[in-house]
């Protein structure tokens, strides 16, 4: 984990006044469950030890300033006229302000500084900590308090109309409510959010996260194709399938694939395969949680493997060297699973093996994978970690 002491000193570098609170907001990896939020579906992600960190304090001002380490640059807003819409990561900052604001919270002016361990582009939510971190330092900084679940969504929001992004849930809620020690099953059915958590096994068993260092981009255009895809085709679904009920299905969560079979003749194969891999990830995940509660990882890794397949073929979000790393890694002696995780086309790769087994992966990934394309490949040996925290500066 970082060390947030060298960033109060650059704050005070940068701003000139002591700051008065810290927030670390961890990403998170999804064991599985990818690309099915957005579709009422079941995931199992974790929060991780890279987190970024908001080193923050009050200013006389009605003016937010944020500067960002990450990208070397500063953004301001103004709390009474928020002005036009900002580019880049200062349009994750301007919604979660205009969210906390319209919840009623009366801000104060913030002084933030940004910073910490969570590489962008990586596909471990680095956008979701971000927002996480901002609304928690302001909150904080205006004696105010939300629910995290009302942050939880507020997030969401601020990234689908500030970012672009018609993300689902998942992050926000990894990012704020994560358990140290346990993975979090969320059911993501539209107003009806809930989480469940299963104990992490103890002994040595060790997710590995392998950043493939070639960079996702989520609102280039795949990710918003897919979303409009899956509405697509539970609409034709829903227009000739009943449920249990008798009801016409509503979400993918009451899709069976008999179901999906019958209304294939409605759709083109494209639609159906985008179809297929949301109801069969569901199931996965499902039993992928019946795996983790007996330890059986040899299943849980199967079920990682069969996941990523049917991302690459059916879902089409990952990319020839995104499969070779999964290849690389699945590969080696131990492993008992790996698959992409996150938006796709990019980011990391994620991996369930015991703990001795962490070393030979590296190797391989040395020699199979940096020296191909030119990169050194991260390689992160993570536990389920606690969700984001306020911490006072003691000034």
């Amino acid at each position: 984990m970082v060390n947030p002491n060298p960033m109060l000193a650059r704050y005070i570098e940068h701003f000139g006044e002591q700051p008065t609170v810290c927030v670390r907001a961890p990403g998170r990896v999804n064991l599985i469950g990818e690309h099915v939020d957005y579709n009422s579906g079941v995931v199992m992600p974790i929060a991780i030890d890279q987190a970024t960190y908001a080193v923050a304090g009050r200013s006389d001002e009605s003016i937010v300033r944020i500067f960002s380490e990450f990208a070397d640059t500063e953004v301001q807003i103004n709390l009474d006229e928020p002005g036009p819409p900002l580019d880049g990561w200062g349009a994750y900052a301007q919604g979660v302000i205009a969210g906390l604001q319209e919840c009623g919270i009366h801000l104060r002016g913030v002084r933030i500084l940004l910073g910490g361990d969570l590489p962008a582009g990586a596909g471990l939510s680095s956008s979701a900590a971000l927002e996480a971190a901002i609304a928690l330092a302001m909150l904080h900084l205006s004696d105010a308090t939300l629910p995290r679940e009302e942050i939880a969504e507020l997030c969401r929001t601020a990234e689908r109309d500030f970012a672009g992004v018609p993300c689902g849930i998942m992050d926000p809620w990894a990012c704020l409510m994560s358990r140290e020690g346990q993975v979090m099953l969320l059911d993501c059915r539209e107003d009806d959010e809930a989480a469940q958590f299963i104990r992490w096994p103890d002994g040595d068993t060790a997710v590995l996260i392998i950043d493939s260092r070639s960079p996702h981009r989520l609102s280039a255009g795949t990710y918003s194709e897919r979303v409009s895809e899956c509405e697509l085709a539970l609409k034709k679904i829903s227009d000739c399938c009943l449920d249990e009920n008798g009801m016409f299905v509503r979400t993918f969560r009451d899709v069976s694939m008999a179901c999906l079979d019958r209304a294939a003749v409605h759709m083109d194969r494209a639609l159906y395969r985008r179809a297929r891999h949301v109801v069969s990830e569901i199931a996965r995940v499902i039993e992928a949680a019946e795996a983790l509660r007996a330890a059986d990882f040899e299943t849980f890794g199967r079920l990682m493997n069969d996941s990523h397949r049917s991302l690459s073929l059916d879902y089409g979000v990952s990319s020839p060297r995104m499969d070779e790393l999964a290849t690389i890694v699945r590969g080696v002696p131990g492993v008992w699973g790996a698959r992409m995780t996150g938006g796709g086309m990019g980011g990391c790769v994620v991996a369930l093996a015991p703990a001795a087994a962490c070393p030979l992966v590296e190797s391989v990934v040395r020699s199979a994978y940096d020296r191909k394309y030119g990169v050194t490949a991260r390689v992160w040996n993570v536990q389920p970690r606690e969700g984001a925290a306020v911490m006072p500066t003691g000034s």
